[in-house]
């Protein structure tokens, strides 16, 4: 009984410990103590029938006294835990108790049902289910929530499986080496864990046991494509809007784009255009590459990548599709309308929740200098009706490196609606006017955006009255989010001659390898820039810092951002020192304060594929490589002990059993089996015959000592420990070196009887 109750109070308390971490502030450590005490109880009860009886009836009370209801109202019971569990797949962890007493409900519920299920298995001594409820109970908060010492905490029930295996059905003779395997286990798990090149993902996915179907009410995210720079509030229950079927190297999901700028602020123009229908691998598509501003690698279908959407919880017109979309599936959503820019609006009703429809886009990954060698040769759309170049009503910028800018810019903000921008057009000339190709002066602008300007991501900035706020931002402020960035980006650009405009839609999300799709959840939503290239069209670029991951090496936000071609395109455009201050972060080198809220990447590529700095690789392959030597000296340190504790000891019989198991567990460490209950003469042929070493003397001493007259046992005992050390040194030298050293490894010895 008193094994029982310690055991079931350890785990109970280990199940609290870990699942009251998912609330800040955390739970109360009453109810926790309580819903324990509860969950022990059934498990103290006298016989089987009793105890599963007691089980049953604690349930019901445990759940009435975590979710406030009636125990008897069984339904309402189901109902509420049903909703709290739920709530775990939308509100960020850790969460807030008081907001959400249903989630609070739940975690006490957790602790309660783990710590009878334990309780029940340690009474009926059954160590490896008890076990299992271990980690199934004090492991899954973990999923859910992972924290900087859960290393610590793996450890720490690591150890309380292998009390359990050990404790619960012990065994004689057998404590030392348990203690032996199980430190062996732990520090082997703990090495092996810290690896960067073990450690890679987590062992269990909560977020991929979705019981049901329902994952949030239906939301909408048009906050974000509708200009609004006085503050954001993302809603403290996290959504998932949809999820899609794509690559892994996906970047961002696409729902609009913001093309004109007047008002102060960006807003959609788009140009109705009628699609091409045609049929293509048995899927009916509505085609968009009559756009002329497509590069003409588009027009071919094998060049296209593919992203199946199935909507969740998203509420909007707007159809989402990968970055560079070309065409839309047909028919899963009615009544589509597009524009020249490959955007998809639903005009009649949303897509509803479950609507899955397949969308193709054209992602050319052109290299920085590549892009570098594109020239401002511009389109009529572009060059002379002024397309994506306009920076107020009525008012375009001609294109970059041309004549015709100059004399623009020599009187244009005389004119009053464009004379507040004046600072935003001057400082972009101060990063990027001496840039001798568009994709320098782009770049330039993003990584002084990100890095060099000493910018804060911040979800309320601050409001500057009688200044329009991208403006205010670029030269006062320097703080906002991402409709901020990718405003003042695009508008500096146009500034600059170069056609830009702002994208809207979600960052990747969440990425399960396992299934090929990406969770997308509402705080996902954000805006970044495309920027034009003649012979590649449209390209993203991200001035967000933490947001960005895209996929290209062209640009600074991206994973795979081909810093050093970046570099030389911009020593080559605006000088050497210019371009090492703009991409130092980017290079490598220490950036300086403010470059963002850490929560603001939530959704990027890196985090969400569960991706990984590799500059650390030297140092991780040091630290397991020492790790392991330290491991091997534990061991081998141990094993030590252990054997000599054997002649820790004054009684010459016991030291005479103690030579006999040595020389026994040497041979036995080595390879060389020993039958059972051999006499001392047996052995001493035995060893002989697989050895060719001689123990006669050793095998006598320990004969005399063991049962020889008392007076002489004294002296036999100390003489049959000089004859074993004697003996090991023969044997060392007749027995080759591969099998000495796998017998440092080998735990027969400690086992030896």
């Amino acid at each position: 009984m008193a094994r029982t109750l310690a055991f079931s109070l350890s785990l109970g308390l280990l199940f609290a410990w870990n699942w009251s971490r998912l609330e800040d502030p955390r739970a109360a450590l009453g109810p926790l103590v309580l819903v324990v005490a509860l969950g022990v109880a059934p498990a103290l009860l006298p016989g089987r029938r009793l105890r599963l009886a007691g089980a049953i009836v604690a349930l019901p009370l445990a759940g009435a006294f975590a979710l406030e209801a009636r125990p008897y109202e069984l339904g309402a019971l189901l109902s509420q835990a049903g909703n709290g569990f739920l709530g775990f797949y939308d509100v960020l962890v850790p969460f807030q108790g008081s907001a959400h007493p249903l989630m609070h409900g739940v975690l006490l519920l957790a602790v309660f049902i783990f710590t009878a299920l334990a309780a029940l298995a340690v009474q009926a001594r059954r160590p490896l289910l008890a076990s299992l409820v271990l980690v199934a109970g004090a492991g899954w908060p973990a999923t859910i929530y992972p924290g900087h010492d859960d290393l610590g905490r793996g450890a720490i029930l690591l150890i309380a499986a292998l009390a359990l295996v050990a404790q619960l059905k012990p065994s004689r003779h057998r404590g030392a080496p348990q203690i032996l395997v199980g430190t062996a286990l732990v520090v082997l798990a703990l090495v092996t864990s810290s690896s960067g090149a073990v450690a890679k993902r987590q062992f269990l996915d909560w977020q991929t046991w979705d019981l049901s179907s329902k994952t949030g009410p239906s939301v909408t995210v048009e906050y974000v494509w509708k200009a609004n720079y006085r503050g954001i509030s993302f809603p403290k229950k996290r959504t998932r809007v949809f999820t899609v079927r794509a690559p892994a190297n996906s970047v961002y999901w696409r729902a609009t784009t913001l093309d004109a700028f007047a008002d102060d602020k960006w807003q959609e123009e788009q140009i109705p255009v009628v699609p091409i229908s045609i049929q293509l691998n048995d899927t009916n598509q509505d085609v968009l590459t009559d756009d002329p501003l497509l590069p003409f690698a588009a027009q071919d279908p094998g060049r296209w990548t593919a992203a199946t959407v199935h909507i969740d919880a998203l509420r909007d017109v707007h159809v989402v599709s990968p970055s560079g979309p070309v065409a839309y599936e047909r028919g899963p959503i009615p009544n589509v309308q597009y524009s020249s820019d490959g955007v998809a609006v639903a005009y009649t009703t949303p897509p509803g929740r479950g609507t899955q429809y397949t969308a193709w886009a054209f992602q050319p990954q052109p290299k920085p200098s590549q892009l570098a060698k594109s020239q401002p040769d511009y389109p009529d759309s572009i060059a002379v009706d002024g397309d994506y170049l306009s920076v107020g009503r009525g008012h375009f910028v001609p294109p970059f490196g041309t004549q015709r800018r100059l004399t623009w810019l020599a009187d244009a903000f005389s004119n009053p609606s464009l004379r507040p921008y004046r600072p935003l057009e001057t400082t972009a000339e101060e990063i990027a006017g001496q840039a001798k190709n568009p994709y320098a002066a782009t770049v330039a602008i993003e990584a002084w955006l990100r890095s060099g300007g000493q910018f804060a991501y911040s979800e309320h900035p601050k409001q500057v009255p009688g200044v329009p706020p991208l403006v205010a931002f670029v030269t006062r402020t320097k703080t906002g989010y991402c409709q901020h960035f990718a405003g003042a980006m695009a508008l500096m650009l146009r500034y600059l001659g170069i056609p830009a405009r702002v994208a809207a839609g979600f960052t990747s999300g969440n990425y399960d390898a396992d299934r090929g799709t990406w969770r997308v959840y509402d705080r996902n939503a954000h805006a970044w820039v495309e920027v034009w290239f003649k012979g590649y069209g449209w390209l993203p670029f991200d001035p967000t810092p933490g947001r960005g991951n895209l996929g290209g090496p062209y640009t600074a936000s991206s994973i795979s951002f081909d810093a050093s071609g970046a570099e030389k395109v911009l020593k080559a455009s605006i000088g050497a020192l210019a371009a090492g201050s703009l991409l130092r972060n980017e290079l490598g080198h220490p950036g300086q304060a403010g470059l963002g809220d850490a929560r603001a990447a939530g959704g990027d590529v890196a985090k969400g594929r569960g991706g990984g700095s590799s500059g650390r690789s030297v140092g991780i392959a040091r630290f397991v490589v020492a790790g392991a030597v330290a491991l091997i000296l534990l061991f081998a340190l141990t094993k030590m002990a252990i054997r000599r504790r054997r002649f820790l000891t004054g009684d010459p019989r016991s030291i005479a059993t103690a030579c006999r198991r040595e020389l026994v567990g040497y041979l036995l460490d080595v390879g060389i089996s020993i039958p059972r209950a051999l006499s001392l003469a047996d052995l001493r042929e035995h060893v002989k015959r697989r050895t060719g070493v001689d123990s006669g003397r050793l095998l006598e001493s320990i004969g005399l000592a063991r049962f020889g007259p008392p007076a002489e046992a004294g002296s036999a005992a100390r003489e049959a420990k000089a004859e074993l050390r004697l003996v090991r040194r023969r044997l060392r030298r007749a027995i080759p070196f591969a099998r000495r050293a796998r017998g440092l490894f080998s735990l027969r010895s400690l086992l030896a009887s």
